[in-house]
């Protein structure tokens, strides 16, 4: 049975809202951007890690439903994305912790311990989601998509082959 072509699409535009929204909303709370200020950046990225899971699970979701539809295309597509924005992430979260250690200095004494916890949960965070896009880009790059289960044809009686052979005697 073929899955509804009606609901695999209203599927990826859900997934695909899932990704870009939160993306966007984040977007515009650290616009402008100023990449050359530290404290933006330190900043930038510990709200990235705050809003990664909706668009993680966009992801699941389109690679779900490409497995069932059994779409190689999308599904490489998607992992390839997986794969870059995981080597990004990795990218963002070394230069987090670089912008940290910068950042540091300025900070009142008082707010230094509550500042390292938030970082070593928005690095948790980051590097769980590394990982979650490290097995999406794998699934996206998975071998086939469907187990093939050959259906076995039941035998006609007249193509059947008999337990005694035709003409044989039974005292052989």
């Amino acid at each position: 049975m073929e899955p509804n072509k009606h609901l695999a699409r209203a599927g990826y535009v859900l997934a695909a809202l899932l990704i870009i929204i939160p993306l966007f909303d984040a977007t515009m709370q650290v616009w402008p951007l100023r990449l050359s200020d530290e404290r933006w950046r330190f900043g930038a990225v510990g709200q990235l890690s705050n809003l990664l899971l909706i668009p993680l699970l966009g992801f699941l979701l389109i690679i779900t439903i490409a497995t069932l539809r059994d779409s190689r295309r999308v599904k490489r597509v998607i992992g390839a994305i997986c794969a870059i924005l995981g080597v990004v992430l990795a990218i963002l979260s070394v230069l987090f912790i670089l912008d940290y250690f910068q950042a540091r200095t300025i900070i009142t004494p008082k707010f230094q311990h509550a500042i390292a916890v938030a970082t070593t949960t928005a690095m948790v965070k980051n590097v769980l989601s590394i990982v979650i896009l490290a097995l999406l880009s794998r699934a996206g790059f998975a071998g086939p998509n469907t187990t093939v289960v050959k259906k076995v044809a039941p035998a006609s009686e007249s193509s059947a082959t008999p337990l005694i052979p035709l003409g044989a005697s039974r005292a052989e």
